[in-house]
């Protein structure tokens, strides 16, 4: 396993590049920005009870951002040489001399007396031998494996740690750092029916700030195993329109696709069906979703955005009322509202819902007859009018039981009406995202078929 040994002293040397950085440029230039994010990252690959192979990565990425004049100037590095960081200051430097103007343009508006950063529990480096973390691939794989003899193949077992350091400072004297750990397992196998000549393919995974809290390998290979076997023997049903269920994996899409909807870009360019609805009913009224940065070793937690923005917990939908976009220093100016600390995406997304105690069991039993869909495939949304097509399998229930798998269809619709024809929401929430959702049944949905 890839120790690290130094991490701490590496986050010392990062301060220094960055204030060293800022003093040189400051008196150059009207504001600046830089951010270092160093990752060092770990991946195991076992296949069929081999390991496939062993990858350490040390990356590091030098961005920053110059105003002058309100133009703005931008250059990367992957490199913390001397030479390199000063080719890329002036190479920003000289990029912002050829922009356009924009009163929009400069650094988000900080309090130096409040500004402090929380401490979020992120950070949980393992200690696990090489040998051990490739055990941990190979069990997951093999319990898949094991499991049923029409499981004939794999694409193996996958394990995965990573650490980051990431530091910013900027010419209004703020300065910010925080570290993190990711550590994921996972495996993906094929499957085939001794009487048809269709192979199927399916995954589960964990993810998490901490390996202790990470499903162990049985979980992870049986869930796998049981979830392509449902695929066997899938068929093409006929165009209709019928009751929806997305399982939990597959119902993040369309949240994150609502996400994307109210986000700043889209809603100052007017490209965002959404436009006219803050304030507005846009879910049904017993759905509420409560982002919040500050969950302890939270997927989605972060103690301040790309731009050095603290974070803060917010309510994105109550009642089903929409009460806010998410906005970073220029799209916030842009629209003459606050910045709420989304320059570089959301946070942890709970949902606060009354409905929130009604078992998967449950929800199929509410739908009774229609389609559970377990898999989405293309990227088939409009963002400008909000029409939704995505090619789709699962399987067909009725009255309250499975009958077959279901492949090769397409399900349809406009997000404004998917949004308000949510049903109901069970309580098997995916915590291995940052929106952690439970399955959802939609009144109806369009699925075109055979």
């Amino acid at each position: 396993m890839n120790e690290i040994k130094n991490f701490l002293e590496q986050e010392k040397k990062i301060k220094k590049i960055i204030l060293k950085s800022i003093n040189k440029i400051k008196n150059i230039i009207d504001e600046a920005f830089i951010r270092i994010i160093k990752t060092y990252n770990t991946g195991i690959v076992v296949r069929n009870g081999k390991t496939e192979y062993i990858e350490f990565h040390d990356d590091v990425e030098f961005f920053i951002s110059v105003y002058s004049n309100y133009k703005q100037g931008t250059s990367l590095s992957k490199d913390l040489s001397s030479d390199s960081i000063k080719k890329t200051i002036f190479s920003a430097i000289n990029i912002s001399k050829y922009t356009s103007k924009d009163k929009c343009s400069g650094l988000p508006e900080f309090d130096l007396l409040k500004y402090k950063i929380k401490d979020l529990n992120l950070f949980h480096p393992i200690n696990l031998k090489l040998k051990d973390s490739i055990k941990l691939a190979y069990l997951t794989e093999k319990f898949a494996l094991n499991y049923d003899s029409k499981i004939i193949n794999s694409e193996g077992g996958y394990f995965n740690s990573s650490n980051s350091i990431v530091s910013f400072g900027n010419t209004k004297g703020i300065f910010g750092s925080y570290k993190f750990s990711n550590h994921s397992l996972s495996t993906c196998v094929l499957a085939q029916h001794s009487n048809s000549k269709k192979i199927e393919r399916d995954y589960y995974y964990s993810n998490s700030r901490k390996i202790s809290t990470l499903k162990s390998p049985k979980i992870i290979g049986i869930n796998c195993a049981k979830r392509v076997l449902l695929k066997l023997n899938s068929k093409k049903i006929i165009t209709q329109k019928c009751p929806v269920i997305l399982i939990s994996d597959v119902a993040y899409s369309i949240f994150n696709s609502f996400s994307k909807s109210i986000n700043g870009n889209l809603v100052y360019k007017k490209s965002t069906f959404l436009l006219n609805n803050l304030n507005k009913l846009i879910f049904p009224k017993w759905m509420n979703i409560f982002e919040n940065p500050h969950i302890k070793k939270g997927i989605g937690s972060c103690p301040f955005d790309d731009e050095g923005t603290l974070t803060s917990p917010r309510f994105i939908i109550k009642n089903g009322f929409l009460k806010t976009w998410l906005l970073n220093s220029y799209t916030s100016k842009k629209l003459g509202l606050n910045n709420t600390g989304h320059s570089g995406g959301i946070y942890n997304w709970i949902f606060l819902n009354k409905n929130n105690n009604l078992s998967f069991k449950k929800l199929l039993k509410f739908m009774n007859t229609g389609l559970v869909i377990t898999d989405l495939m293309g990227d088939g949304v409009n963002m400008i009018n909000g029409n939704y097509s995505r090619g789709a399998s699962g399987y067909f229930i009725k009255n309250n039981s499975f009958k077959y798998s279901v492949s090769e269809i397409t399900i349809s619709g406009n997000l404004k009406n998917i949004f308000k024809n949510i049903v109901f929401m069970s309580n098997d929430y995916n915590l291995n995202q940052n929106i952690q959702c439970g399955s959802i049944l939609i009144s109806e949905m369009n699925i075109s078929g055979k």
